[in-house]
């Protein structure tokens, strides 16, 4: 059984080695997805379309067997999300709904400041 296990250990890598490829790229399409429902109104449509083909690239390779076609679809949409990245985070940071943006710095404004009495026991 021994001898078996090591007759196969080629293949049992290499099939491991696809499973991973496969599952980044799966990942990397739904990452993609959710990124894009997240963040619509943060992203041009340009830019958006984009992705979107790239998804449908890595989802089509997904189909075949090429685990090449499959690395390079993979990487491809992964250069794409970065520019979908760099697009979120240069958007101004928009407070939640319902809170308050913080003070200004500097100035005397006493509006936020709460007196209190103590005493040690």
């Amino acid at each position: 059984m021994q001898k078996e296990a090591e007759m196969h250990a080629a293949e049992d890598t290499k099939r491991k080695e696809e499973v991973e490829i496969r599952n980044t790229a799966d990942n990397m399409a739904y990452t993609a997805d959710k990124t894009l429902r997240d963040n619509k109104d943060k992203i041009s449509d340009e830019l958006n379309k984009e992705v979107e083909e790239k998804v449908a690239a890595v989802r089509s390779s997904l189909q075949g067997s090429d685990m090449e076609a499959i690395k390079q679809a993979t990487q491809e949409l992964n250069e794409t999300m970065q520019k979908v990245g760099a697009a979120v985070y240069q958007q101004p940071q928009q407070p939640p709904p319902g809170t308050e943006p913080p003070p200004p710095e500097g100035g005397n404004d006493d509006e936020g400041t709460v007196e209190g009495d103590f005493r040690e026991v």
